[in-house]
């Protein structure tokens, strides 16, 4: 069985998640554009300076008042708790797919046409990393689309703000779907591989939202992919975007190539 055949199975299996990710996630950039240019045109972010929590203010300075500006709030569309767990949880999903073809027994019907197993793991890896590609590109449409109808005059979004957040909004999804693939490359169940994952990117970032008070929280979050998507920092202009990416880029690949030893090593 060729790579795309697998390619094509597999996304048919998961349209409805790609499908219901794109229009949510959109959505709410195109929905989060109409609220900001309601409340620019009210002359209301002045006055939502006072309702940012004081505990921000004191972890992250000046900078927590940034979300309180028509820029902010237009990029908190791609750093919002729920925007981040959702797509990390996306790629989670898909690249679990191995660990629910043992479980079900439709990988040995796979293996007895003599395909490689580390194709099985391509696929997937392919997938996921697609899938959040494909989700991010609609994010990015729909922000756009939104500031060409329903932004006030005189307000702008800088695309180079956008195009870096978004590089960390992939980047973090990316090295979960890595997790994600490591984790199926050892269960011999899907919900096994798919709670683990999930576990560790609602914990991972609940510890990291944490560590902005708490300094005791500072001392683990830095195990965890959001640690590495300073999301005011890269607002405020002031972010070493090499470094967080490179970070990212280096734990997916570790875990890409663990996921693989595993799976050829072990007993299917």
């Amino acid at each position: 069985m060729s790579l795309r055949a697998l390619l094509l199975r597999s996304a048919s299996q998961a349209k409805y998640v790609l499908l219901g990710g794109i229009l949510v996630l959109a959505l709410f950039q195109f929905l989060l554009i109409a609220q900001a240019a309601e409340i620019e045109r009210s002359n209301a972010f002045g006055r939502m300076a006072e309702f940012v929590p004081a505990f921000l203010q004191q972890g992250l300075g000046q900078q927590a008042l940034l979300l309180a500006t028509f820029k902010g709030t237009v990029s908190f569309g791609y750093f919002h708790p729920v925007i981040v767990c959702l797509l990390s949880l996306i790629a989670i999903y898909i690249a679990t797919e191995p660990a629910h073809e043992v479980e079900s027994g439709l990988v040995d019907l796979v293996l007895a046409r003599a395909v490689p197993r580390h194709r099985l793991l391509t696929r997937s890896l392919v997938l996921s990393a697609g899938s959040v590609a494909t989700i991010a590109a609609f994010m990015v449409g729909g922000t756009f689309i939104g500031m060409l109808w329903l932004a006030p005059d005189g307000t702008s979004i800088d695309p180079g703000l956008i195009g870096r957040l978004v590089a960390h909004l992939v980047a973090v999804a990316w090295c979960c779907g890595a997790i994600g693939l490591f984790l199926a490359s050892f269960s011999k169940r899907w919900t096994t591989a798919f709670t683990l994952g999930a576990l560790i990117v609602v914990v991972g970032y609940l510890i990291d939202f944490l560590a902005i008070g708490w300094p005791p929280a500072r001392i683990i979050s830095w195990f965890f992919p959001f640690e590495y998507f300073p999301a005011l920092v890269i607002l405020g202009g002031t972010s070493n975007p090499w470094r967080d990416l490179g970070v990212l880029g280096t734990a997916t690949v570790a875990f890409t190539a663990l996921a693989y030893w595993k799976f050829e090593k072990r007993d299917l």
